[in-house]
């Protein structure tokens, strides 16, 4: 077996039990950002095809924080990973990009799919393109590969309305700050993780104590404003209420996310936490005051426990 590209690939084994990729595989093939919906009826797919031929499941997917003209992401690595291990897939191959590039789309299907991974089933979505400048497509895929008994399945378009659902669509929902649409499309809220780090501490002078959080660049932005969220610590969920945005009141420049934990005192500096995002309530403001910003965040407060707490 000719291990070019899947020695410069990462290999992740979700499920520390699945036989080795020696043995052959079913596998989707796809970028995966996100595992929306969409995603996740191929993700069905392949995990019923592994249970019926008897071979691991396995996603592979470039690696597109490699790419620089990846689009901003739905999701960082370790939530990919999440999401797809619960989903019940077996091992993750993260090929990239830098390495495949320049891949003619035959020996990327004959020499990669089929040749190092061993592929006996292939899933894919309608629109697949794959190899050198994309040239490849389903139907050269069903070419090159029906022949040597490799099943090709392109499961049917997961619709919102009357379409298609795509991550375009949902990084377009979080950039306008409807989480809400973006939330049932991704099956999970949309969140990030990070480092809470100390800031000015004005929350606490104001009795709102916050936290604060630097921003992943290679996720996409929601729109500035306020939200409510969940937050979670050291394996427990907290609710809350958080600003993302630049804090134009007090002069920042930054993007940054900074959070009102309901219900919480404790000491959480260098400490990761991750934010998910439940509802838009407003855009950010800038205030002629701190007496203002202070009566808008006991408002904003207030809104978010209700949507939380179904008030």
């Amino acid at each position: 077996m000719n291990e070019k590209f899947l020695l410069s690939s990462d290999i992740t084994y979700l499920n520390n039990k699945a036989a080795p990729l020696s043995n052959g595989c079913a596998v989707a093939v796809g970028s995966f950002d996100g595992v929306h919906l969409g995603h996740r009826r191929l993700i069905s797919k392949l995990v019923d095809e592994s249970k019926r031929l008897g071979v691991p499941s396995v996603v592979f997917s470039f690696d597109l924080e490699d790419n620089p003209k990846s689009a901003p992401l739905l999701a960082d690595k370790k939530q990919k990973a999440y999401v797809l291990r619960k989903l019940g897939v077996d091992i993750i191959v993260s090929g990239r990009f830098s390495d495949f590039r320049d891949i003619e789309a035959e020996a990327f299907a004959l020499d990669f799919l089929l040749g190092e991974l061993g592929a006996k089933s292939i899933i894919c979505g309608y629109d697949f393109r794959f190899g050198k400048d994309r040239k490849g497509s389903v139907e050269l895929l069903k070419e090159l590969l029906t022949q040597k008994g490799v099943e090709i399945s392109v499961p049917e378009v997961a619709l919102y309305g009357e379409t298609p659902i795509s991550s375009s669509m949902i990084r377009s929902l979080i950039s306008e700050g409807d989480v809400k649409t973006a939330t049932n499309l991704l099956g999970r809220y949309f969140s990030f993780s990070g480092e809470i780090k100390r800031g000015a501490q004005l929350g606490g002078k104001l009795g709102f104590p916050t936290i604060n959080q630097d921003y992943p660049d290679f996720l996409v932005k929601p729109k500035f404003g306020v939200y409510a969220v969940y937050l979670k610590l050291e394996g427990e969920v907290y609710s809350g209420v958080a600003n993302f945005g630049i804090k134009p009141t007090v002069g920042g420049t930054t993007p940054l996310c900074e959070t009102h934990i309901f219900d919480y005192s404790g000491d959480c500096y260098g400490k990761t936490a991750e934010i998910s995002f439940v509802e838009f309530i407003r855009p950010e403001q800038k205030f002629n005051s701190v007496d203002e910003l202070k009566e808008q965040i006991a408002l904003d407060t207030e809104k978010a426990w209700s949507v939380l707490f179904q008030i």
